[in-house]
């Protein structure tokens, strides 16, 4: 300890002694080891974290696997499902009947809940807001463990029909909309059209089942009938609609709890009148760990995440390589020195140990610099993330032990890569032309040059490399945002309405949706405007299966859009064939299309497919199904891209829109954003109960649609220049 405590006295010394050497290598080895910290944290907080609950390595996910799709009343893909390469359908959606059969059938499971997402309008003392929140079964919260900040969580009593409405808030929601005023505890508010009392408010960690992806409150899965009218119901046995995740009990595998799910989803599902798969489908469970919570964002940014840490790991290597170079510089101008140390009875080992103990400090310095680095930009990098996705995400990227132990081993591991360069080469070290005074040299020349070459060699080929990689990941970018989509992106503006809490909530989207359009026509500035279910290129859509008329060929998968009258003249997508949609067949859809062939519009995509060279007007197809009415093509127009713009052209149909939530397209003679205040008062006017949600232009709906790309082109810039500026120093 006492030599070790003189080697730290001696290399603070030295270190102090030369301040622009210090200087220069504690911030160089800050910003390598901050950008590592900062990849991952994220990597941590996403895909490594488990979630904060009583014994997380016991839960598990139910997914069923088969080998043909099922014959489903209905399904509903949540996101967050661990997807599979295989050829197999898969799937986490279950139904309410299932859960039943699963939950009351404790071999394997110590407890099981059933959850679902919802999106719903929360009025809290006048003001409405959209808010993000779960459905979940009444045992939820005690299966997980999980505690009240305040108050208390939901129980099985609150999932009942005859319960009095109960709901807990999350911590986050408690502190920013009610204050943090613990009064909040027993206050009324009013979600969707049905009045909830505040019975608890979450820990601040408390079931964010799909990290990263916030909820703003938690009812119970009774509520979910008056809630969300629009998902299936309970009784029935082929709605696929409900998330499901167990506890296994103490001593059960999960290979064995995976068998004994799958004898009980087979039989339940091949028999009956009503049976989803048939024998040969093999429809089995699987159980993916649920430790670190839902795959939604691993899914997501998994492989730009590692792909933007080797960049970071490549920065870290030149930053060392560019130390290694200063140390050896250094040790050039310290011959005289080591050769009285050895002179004088010192050994090899002893002087690796003092270099060895500088380098330990530069990385220490540069480590603890790098960690508020590194969550400075792991804080930026969130908020990209958060402000320019399709929905707002929260990642907590403060460090933890994890964190805190990569930082230290980066650190380490730098310090001996550099540390041992300059106490290697003292080996060959020769004493009496060292001693000399004035020596030029007392090494090697040749070696030192030919190491001094190899670190600067080694540092421009790594620096060339990653700037190489950010050329071509920006073109994709700007390839992607030089892509056709089909229509005039540009001088739109697109906005959802809530009629949640207006006289037009019950049953009347129709005459709300047309009033609003004739209404914001008379805008000044606004040429066009048209709704549609969907906006075009954000990410989601709706998909069916149609066969060709007389059942002539195989069924083909289509991409749906149902809109409103003047759609394409408002999105300029070119008519080649026949005519759009008139009055007439909004007016069969709304009154009795059941008896009547639609009228529908299709794409070049699928005129092609179905028809061939053949004439596609006034010809037929029908969506897959015994009771579908036919569907009549009155028009064909050009190719567009339906929800992403990384997707080849897919067979579209548009249809007349119903009486369903819409989003309004309005195109503009000026500014888009300019028009966005006078968007927002002609609606309040009109009805000041109508809230207006993702109000966005369509160029900011296609960088949403292309973000994660945005995202490493940005990245990998910043750290190409980074690696180019570290190389050049060295």
């Amino acid at each position: 300890m006492k030599s070790l405590l003189q080697d730290v006295r001696y290399g603070l010394r030295m270190l102090r002694k030369s301040p622009g050497f210090t200087a220069v290598a504690i911030i160089t080895l800050a910003l390598g080891i901050g950008a590592n910290t900062a990849i991952f944290s994220l990597i941590n907080a996403i895909m490594l974290r488990t979630l904060p609950v009583r014994d997380p390595q016991s839960l598990v996910l139910l997914k069923w696997t088969a080998r043909r799709p099922e014959h489903a009343q209905g399904e509903y893909f949540w996101s967050g499902c661990p997807s599979d390469s295989g050829t197999s359908r898969t799937s986490c959606s279950f139904s309410y009947p299932m859960f039943q059969l699963i939950d009351a059938d404790r071999q394997v499971f110590s407890g099981l809940f059933a959850f679902v997402p919802t999106r719903l309008a929360v009025n809290i003392d006048g003001q409405t807001s959209m808010l993000r929140g779960l459905f979940v079964s009444g045992e939820s919260f005690s299966i997980l463990g999980t505690h009240a900040a305040i108050g208390r969580l939901l129980g099985p009593l609150d999932d009942s029909i005859a319960a009095s409405p109960a709901v807990v808030v999350s911590y986050r929601f408690w502190q920013k909309a009610l204050g943090g005023n613990r009064m909040a505890v027993g206050k009324s508010i009013l979600i969707g059209k049905t009045l909830f009392t505040i019975v608890g408010v979450a820990s601040p960690s408390s079931l964010d089942l799909d990290p990263g992806i916030p909820r703003d409150f938690w009812l119970p899965l009774s509520s979910q009938p008056a809630l969300a009218p629009y998902l299936p119901k309970r009784t029935a046995p082929n709605a696929l609609w409900l998330e499901l995740m167990g506890r296994l009990k103490p001593g059960i595998s999960i290979a064995r709890a995976a068998s004994v799910l799958s004898t009980t989803f087979a039989a339940a599902t091949t028999s009956g009148p009503e049976a989803l798969f048939h024998p040969d489908d093999a429809p089995r469970v699987e159980l993916p760990s649920a430790a670190h919570g839902l795959t939604s964002l691993r899914q997501e940014f998994s492989k730009s995440l590692y792909l933007l840490f080797v960049a970071v790991l490549i920065v870290l290597l030149i930053a060392s390589a560019n130390i290694a170079g200063f140390m050896l510089a250094r040790s050039t101008a310290r011959r005289k020195e080591v050769a009285t140390r050895l002179v004088l009875g010192a050994t090899r080992r002893r002087l690796v140990r003092l270099f060895l103990t500088e380098s330990i400090l530069l990385s220490a310095a540069g480590g603890m610099i790098g960690i508020f680095f590194g969550y400075w930009c792991a804080e930026a990098l969130t908020t990209f993330l958060s402000h320019n996705g399709v929905i707002q995400l929260q990642v907590d990227v403060v460090p933890d032990s994890h964190v805190l132990a990569f930082t230290l081993l980066v650190s380490a591991l730098v310090s001996s890569i550099f540390g041992l360069v300059p106490a290697l080469t003292s080996r060959k070290l020769e004493l009496v032309p060292a001693l000399k005074e004035g020596s030029s040299t007392g090494t090697s020349r040749a070696s030192r040059i030919t190491l001094g070459n190899t670190i600067v060699v080694g540092q421009m080929a790594l620096a060339m490399l990653i700037l190489s990689g950010a050329g071509l990941v920006v073109r994709t970018v700007n390839n992607l945002r030089n892509v056709d989509p089909g229509f005039n992106p540009n001088n739109l503006v697109l906005f959802r309405v809530d009629s949640t809490y207006s006289s037009y909530a019950n049953g009347k989207l129709n005459v709300l949706n047309r009033e609003l359009r004739e209404k914001l026509a008379e805008l000044p500035g606004v040429t066009l405007v048209s709704y549609s279910a969907i906006p075009l290129l954000s990410g989601g859509g709706i998909s069916r299966s149609i066969v060709p008329e007389r059942q002539s060929g195989a069924p083909v998968q289509v991409d749906l859009l149902p809109i409103s009258a003047d759609f394409f003249e408002t999105m300029r997508i070119p008519l080649l064939a026949g005519r759009t949609l008139n009055g007439q067949d909004f007016n069969d859809k709304q009154s009795n299309g059941a008896h009547t062939d639609k009228a529908v519009v299709i794409n070049e995509t699928l005129a092609r497919r179905l028809f061939g060279q053949q004439n596609p007007l006034a010809r037929h197809f029908q969506v897959e199904g015994p009771t579908s009415p036919e569907e009549e093509v009155v028009g064909v127009v050009a190719d567009g891209k339906y929800d992403s713009l990384r997707k080849d052209v897919q067979p579209t149909v548009y249809e007349a829109i119903g009486n369903d939530g819409a989003t309004f397209e309005i195109r503009t003679a000026k500014d888009p954003k300019a028009l966005m205040p006078a968007v927002r008062t002609a609606i309040a006017r009109f009805d000041s109960n109508l809230l207006i949600t993702d109000m966005k232009t369509q160029v900011e709906q296609i960088d949403q649609n292309i973000y994660q790309e945005r995202l490493i082109a940005n990245l990998s810039s910043l750290f190409a220049l980074l690696a180019l500026i570290v190389a050049c120093v060295g």
